[in-house]
């Protein structure tokens, strides 16, 4: 409740200058210094109606000096832009994390989070981290399967189709389950990164990453690749990757 009725001076006035709105809020100790501070997500809108959202800012605030600390985001814009706070470094401080919206039908999605311990801002996640992690390749088999290739790893994933709807097995497969010619598939960029509990208590997390497989259309889904990770010697590595429900099969 105080959170929604106290608006920083520092910010209420560039926003009577700028037109810059506030497009997110939370309250936590960002700093370390034990007491709470205010965190925005500003940035610009053409109109007060529109919907997208370009120089989105993480805000400081801090609670004690409200002396204001600025990050930008290293993007255009995007859509519903938001906020959670939580430990994900380890260092028993709130990490800003932020969501934001491509706004298109693949459902892709930017992702950041940063430090701002002792009021120095640091990059401790960029999504585009997460889309160079792996390389992937789909091919297509007879009877219904999909054999989903990490190339990074060497590691091949095989799904199975059959149970899918006949209007979709159709753009694939003939009659008799014979694979349709020219096929195509992909591994979507990032399209969710949700914050899961660590057993190191409340307020700790760690990452799970999803990306969505596709064929030849956008909306043909065969499946999604999920990447746990957490954080370890200054970065997010991956401790274990699902791919559909399928158990991965050897190489030859």
């Amino acid at each position: 409740m105080f959170l929604d009725a106290w608006v920083p001076p520092q910010i209420e006035m560039v926003a009577q200058t700028e037109e810059v709105y506030t497009f997110d809020r939370k309250m936590g100790d960002v700093t370390g210094d034990g007491v709470d501070d205010f965190v925005y997500l500003t940035g610009y809108k053409t109109s007060p109606d529109a919907i997208y959202q370009e120089g989105i800012t993480i805000s400081i605030v801090d609670g004690v000096t409200s002396e204001v600390i600025d990050q930008p985001l290293h993007l255009n814009g995007g859509y519903g832009s938001a906020l959670f706070l939580g430990d994900f470094d380890q260092d028993e401080v709130d990490d800003v994390y932020v969501s934001i919206s491509s706004g298109g039908s693949g459902n892709i999605n930017y992702y950041y989070i940063y430090s701002f311990k002792d009021k120095k801002p640091l990059e401790l996640l960029d999504y585009q981290q997460l889309n160079e992690l792996y390389e992937w390749s789909i091919r297509f088999l007879d009877d219904y399967q999909v054999d989903v290739y990490n190339q990074t790893l060497n590691q091949t994933y095989r799904l199975n189709l059959s149970s899918k709807s006949q209007a979709f097995l159709e753009n694939y497969y003939e009659a008799d389950g014979k694979m349709k010619e020219n096929l195509e598939g992909e591994v979507l960029p990032l399209g969710g990164l949700s914050p899961i509990m660590t057993p190191r208590g409340k307020g700790a997390y760690s990452l799970l990453a999803s990306q969505t497989i596709i064929g030849k259309a956008m909306v043909d889904h065969l499946g999604v690749v999920e990447i746990y990770l957490t954080y370890q010697d200054g970065k997010f590595i991956p401790y274990d990757l699902i791919v559909g429900e399928q158990l991965p099969l050897e190489n030859e």
